[in-house]
């Protein structure tokens, strides 16, 4: 079987979200398994999907728009977007494929997908990642449009997806709300999960440490980043030496810095070390070096930064969304949004109880070892040859 998959969210040379990194671990094993898989993604990000894809295919879907340089003017993506979803009607393929998969609910990736599907008579798939309408109320204008985005595509789904596949069964359901509100029926989905490649992330609770704490992910304030400034200033209050890792690239990461900067914190005095985006060798190399792991996230479909963070051997801190109870039980210390005092707290226990943090380690590991990409793979491969032999 060949697989196509359409991923017209990448921006930058930079950047690599959680997304990213699950089709990293499953695209690389389908291929390993016989299954060919390229992509159909803007020029602009390349340079990082042939470090995390050397055996796939890159397509161009757009050769004009390159935000490395100003990934904070989020208004230039709207144009990028649209020429992306244009240019699936006339993209030159290099082989006709079975199924064409859609990254996300997005609508420059799903009319994309379609079109697609569409000039090779393919099936047509989507992974969910998670609901936006179900964890956030819309606040401006790029946000309405978003939620917009996410009705309509559903629409489209619900008519024409050969295979709707759901992080989670909450995403399933969540989105299955969506199509409910819409007047639609509920649309068949398959909850596949996500997983984690431990040989890749070797336990080291015991190697040589340089960082208190890290953030790792996508620097966007709907990561709740911008409660990092605040929570790691109360740290400081009680070991002013404590140093944070942020690891990751994203629109908002000069803005991180100019606030971490304003109460004091900036990167000269060693409260913060900002990597911008890195290789996963990189990532991989760091992550050991650090104490304790922060999610300030304020939705999350499953959590992959949470998911490395116990591979590695890290005790994390991370602020309550719904998935985290089914996902993780009883393996975080979950604390209310916003809530800096509290989360602070929660750091300052780990790095005042070494032993302690050296047993939740040790569970941490033993507990996401059941989260193998391999098996994730193995799930979602055989959804989408049941979707083709089925058309």
């Amino acid at each position: 079987m060949k697989i196509l998959i359409v991923y017209n969210s990448a921006l930058d040379a930079r950047s690599v979200s959680g997304v990213q990194r699950h089709f990293a671990g499953v695209v690389n094993q389908w291929i390993a398994d016989g299954h060919p898989t390229d992509f159909i993604v803007a020029r602009a990000a390349w340079p990082i999907f042939r470090e995390q894809f050397p055996n796939s295919r890159l397509i161009s879907s757009d050769n004009l728009f390159d935000f490395t340089k100003n990934l904070r003017q989020t208004w230039r993506y709207l144009p990028a977007f649209a020429w992306r979803m244009v240019t699936a009607s006339f993209v030159r393929l290099p082989d006709r494929y079975d199924v064409v998969l859609a990254c996300a609910q997005f609508i420059y990736e799903v009319r994309p997908a379609l079109t697609l599907a569409r000039r090779m008579d393919a099936a047509m798939a989507i992974k969910i990642h998670h609901v936006v309408a179900s964890q956030r109320a819309p606040s401006g204008f790029f946000d309405r449009l978003h939620f917009w985005s996410e009705r309509h595509t559903a629409r489209l789904l619900n008519r024409h997806a050969d295979l709707i596949l759901c992080g989670t069964p909450l995403i399933a359901r969540d989105y299955n709300a969506v199509e409910k509100g819409l007047g639609l029926s509920p649309s068949p989905t398959i909850s596949t999960g996500y997983g984690v490649d431990l040989d890749r992330l070797p336990f080291s609770v015991d190697a040589p440490k340089r960082f208190d704490a890290v953030l790792l992910g996508r620097v966007h304030e709907h990561k709740g980043v911008f409660d990092a400034p605040p929570l790691w200033q109360a740290v400081r209050t009680r070991r002013p030496d404590a140093k944070l890792l942020v690891i990751g690239e994203g629109p908002h990461r000069e803005e991180l810095a100019r606030r971490f900067a304003a109460l004091g914190m900036g990167e000269q005095t060693g409260a913060v070390t900002f990597t911008g985006g890195i290789s996963d060798a990189e990532k991989d190399a760091l992550l050991p070096q650090c104490r304790v792991g922060l999610s300030l996230s304020r939705e999350e479909g499953w959590g992959l930064s949470v998911t490395e963070f116990l591979a590695i051997g890290l005790p994390v801190v991370a602020m309550e969304v719904p998935v985290f109870r089914d996902v993780f039980p009883n393996q975080l210390d979950l604390i209310a949004q916003r809530d800096h005092a509290a989360a602070a707290a929660r750091v300052l226990y780990w790095l005042e109880h070494p032993a302690l943090a050296r047993e939740r380690a040790v569970q941490g590991r033993e507990f996401i070892a059941r989260y193998d990409h391999r098996e994730v793979a193995r799930r979602e491969l055989g959804a989408l040859q049941q979707a083709v032999a089925k058309r």
